[in-house]
């Protein structure tokens, strides 16, 4: 059985070295751990993502899949979200009319991404104002990813309010452990892009080093003939075009994903190591513009465009960010049973959205900046052989409604507030975690965090967990959490001018995993689980972020994995269904018709999702690539439609919501999606390789196979291009 030393190994690692993921075909118990030395320790994950005390990832308290360096140059994937989507069980994106793209996981999304938290290196890089995780996102640029890992479910009681849907840790390159000095250079074809991407490491002298890293993407998308969008709903424009539901819409839309504002999208990263001190500086810079709504476009009852409008009247409608993050971390071990983390960080986001009619006069975009000054302190103890306790906290100090020094087209404008006032907040969290090695068997772990704000009632986000290991190849895993999210700073601001304190964003979550390690090539696992969430989203009645509804939501995740010399093999299928659905009387949410009697399903969700993402080594140069996604249909949406339409019938005056509204009988939008890559890599010499990637080939038989319907607007849906790239990769 592991005792105080086995701990302080793990301890020792932490200390060391940035642990790497362990292979599968070597898997590891605390009895194999506890025989290892400390130069084995560092090569492998004994750093829980889902755990603030040190912890293997066997025995990680959650879902979580790890997305490897390898993993990434195998798919050749063009965004975070393609990556994300190919290789993460139950997860999905789509686009939307009025805001950027949405991620969801496990059923929820949201009609902004303010449901799970983004992380660099474990610092939190969502933007806070108005729409939640935004910037990384749309970046080609994936050269300075060493890892991702991805919780698959609440993780507020590790990493604070808002990891209600999931936790997205994206670890970067450093001195360390980066792959060496390289110059990467990307062409994409249909859907146009040029990348390129330099990384270089500096060593100072035997303790400390530099690593470098830029990119830089002109990205133009694709033309509306590859990337068509299609309307549910048959009108005629203003200015005389005929809309045709499930026929391409004719409009001259935007190109699909193109950037925003026409201005290049920019990385840049600065890390600096020294023993066990860490900095590291960091700028992005992107966005996407995005295709009208039919509402835009067709006067009432239909839309509210006027009378006189003519399309080169609309403003070409995007998204765009830039973000500058400085994070310094320090590890002061005490002695062999205690070390403590300081870290301090500030962030700076700047965001702006256009949207249809922000070129009218005195009406300018909506723009502004926040600032955070934040710091943490972590302490990890060995108090008791078998025991691990972490105990920490947070503080940060908010600045909102600055200047936005990148779009200077007008003074800060806020959605919500207009033009906004400058205000400060300050915030602070406790959390304290106890991990229990019961015996050879059974492992605990107990978590409370609590946080607190000017602006919002107490939050706290409990979870209590037991691991069984039976044997050297089997896992269980039973997790019951809660985890919280608090609005965002513009609904908050508002709520506190007019007296109020806000209630947060609850989930209430169970989930029973199962894992074995049937070979060392072969992982197989399976997930259930069951979320209650009190959810705050858009009411459409007021366009204001509110508690809309309570609903609950269950579902399974099967995967598999096979790992060799030649082989990576990984699939998945989810389930994921509707349990019960209670709406907030009076408010107008599109999460889910159910409540007005239109089937049992949720909106803008496909039930069942298949994955399957394979890389196969021919020989020592050549290696070929491919990934599937289906997503089966969108019983759901279907209901949201036939509801509007059934609604729209029985109106007197011909009027109701047009959001979801579509031609009678229309299904276009809600039929399976499928989106299948296949690519080649090949090793021209020992510096020189080259891939060629195609991407959304089943668009090549029929573009209808890779449609994404809209968020919200779930009769509309743009097709995504079957395109091509091609990768040149320099190693010096």
């Amino acid at each position: 059985m592991p005792n105080r030393s086995t701990l302080s190994l793990i301890c020792a690692a932490i200390l060391l070295g940035q642990p790497t993921a362990y292979a599968e075909e070597d898997p590891l118990d605390l009895e194999t751990l506890f025989e290892l030395d400390v130069s084995q320790l560092m090569q492998i994950g004994v750093s829980g993502t889902a755990s603030a005390t040190p912890t293997i990832e066997r025995l990680d308290p959650a879902s979580v899949t790890t997305i490897t360096q390898q993993m990434i140059n195998d798919s050749e994937t063009r965004s975070l979200f393609d990556l994300l989507e190919v290789y993460v069980p139950n997860f999905h994106y789509l686009p939307h009319h009025w805001e950027a793209k949405h991620m969801g996981m496990r059923g929820i999304m949201g009609d902004r991404d303010d449901k799970y938290l983004l992380l660099v290196n474990g610092r939190i890089m969502n933007e806070r104002t108005h729409f939640g995780a935004l910037s990384e996102r749309d970046l080609p640029m994936m050269g300075d990813i060493h890892r991702i890992d991805v919780i698959r479910g609440p993780g507020s009681v590790v990493y604070g309010p808002g990891a209600v849907s999931m936790v997205i840790n994206i670890r970067t390159e450093n001195f360390n452990n980066y792959s060496g000095d390289q110059v990467i250079a990307k062409v994409g074809a249909v859907e146009e892009f040029q990348s390129v991407e330099i990384k270089k490491g500096i060593r100072l002298d035997e303790t400390s080093g530099i690593y470098l890293y830029g990119g830089i993407s002109n990205y133009k998308g694709a033309d509306q003939s590859d990337s068509p969008v299609v309307y549910g709903l048959s009108d005629t424009t203003p200015w005389g075009d005929e809309l045709v539901a499930g026929a391409d819409s004719n409009l001259n839309h935007p190109r699909n994903n193109a950037q925003h504002r026409d201005l290049p999208k920019l990385k840049l990263h600065l890390n600096y190591q020294k023993e066990n001190f860490d900095a590291w500086l960091r700028y992005t810079r992107g966005g996407e513009e995005m295709p009208w709504s039919h509402k835009v476009v067709l006067e009432s009852p239909n839309g509210f465009a006027p009378a006189d409008l003519q399309q080169e009247d609309l403003t070409t409608q995007s998204v765009g960010y830039q973000q500058l993050t400085l994070t310094m971390d320090y590890k002061d071990k005490i002695d062999d049973t205690l070390w403590v983390d300081y870290r301090f960080s500030a962030d700076s986001f700047d965001y702006e959205r256009k949207l249809f009619n922000t070129d009218l006069p005195d009406n300018p975009p909506e723009n502004h900046r926040e600032d955070e000054f934040l710091a943490s302190v972590i302490a990890s103890w060995l108090p008791l052989p078998d025991h691990a306790l972490a105990i920490g906290g947070t503080a940060s100090y908010e600045r909102w409604g600055r200047e936005s020094p990148g779009y200077p087209d007008a003074d800060p404008v806020s959605f919500v507030l207009g033009e906004m006032p400058e205000w400060e907040t300050y915030s602070y969290g406790l959390m304290i975690e106890h991990q229990w090695t019961i015996n050879d068997q059974f492992t605990s772990f107990l978590g409370l965090r609590g946080d607190e704000d000017q602006y919002t009632d107490s939050m706290w986000s409990p979870r209590a967990a037991l691991i069984y290991t039976p044997t050297d190849i089997d896992t269980v895993k039973l997790i019951a959490s809660r985890s919280v999210r608090k609005n965002n700073a513009e609904e908050l601001r508002l709520q506190h001018q007019g007296g109020e304190n806000s209630d947060p964003e609850e989930l209430k979550s169970i989930e029973l995993v199962y894992q074995r390690q049937a070979s060392g090539a072969l992982l197989y696992s399976a997930s259930a689980f069951f979320n209650d969430i009190e959810v705050i989203g858009i009411d459409t009645n007021t366009l204001r972020s509110d508690k809309v509804a309570e609903y609950r939501v269950g579902g399974l995740e099967l995967e598999l994995s096979y790992h060799t010399e030649t082989w990576d093999i990984r699939a998945s299928h989810s389930y994921t269904k509707l349990s019960s659905f209670d709406a907030e009387e009076g408010k107008s949410q599109k999460i889910s018709a159910e409540p007005f009697g239109y089937g049992d399903d949720l909106s803008q969700w496909s039930n069942h999702i298949s994955k399957l993402a394979a890389s196969w080594q021919f020989d020592t140069a050549l290696k070929f690539n491919g990934a599937l996604r289906v997503f089966w249909d969108y019983q759901g949406s279907q209901d949201y439609i036939d509801y509007t339409v059934d609604q729209r019938a029985a109106s007197e005056d011909g009027n109701s919501s047009s959001t979801a509204l579509t031609d009678p009988g229309y299904t276009d939008s809600t039929d399976w999606a499928v989106f299948l890559d296949l690519g080649a890599h090949y090793q021209l010499a020992p510096q020189h390789s080259v891939s060629l990637q195609g991407y959304n080939l089943m668009g090549l038989f029929d573009d209808d196979f890779n449609k994404r319907l809209y968020v919200i607007n779930v009769g509309n849906y743009r097709a995504d291009a079957a395109s091509f790239a091609l990768n040149y990769r320099y190693d010096f």
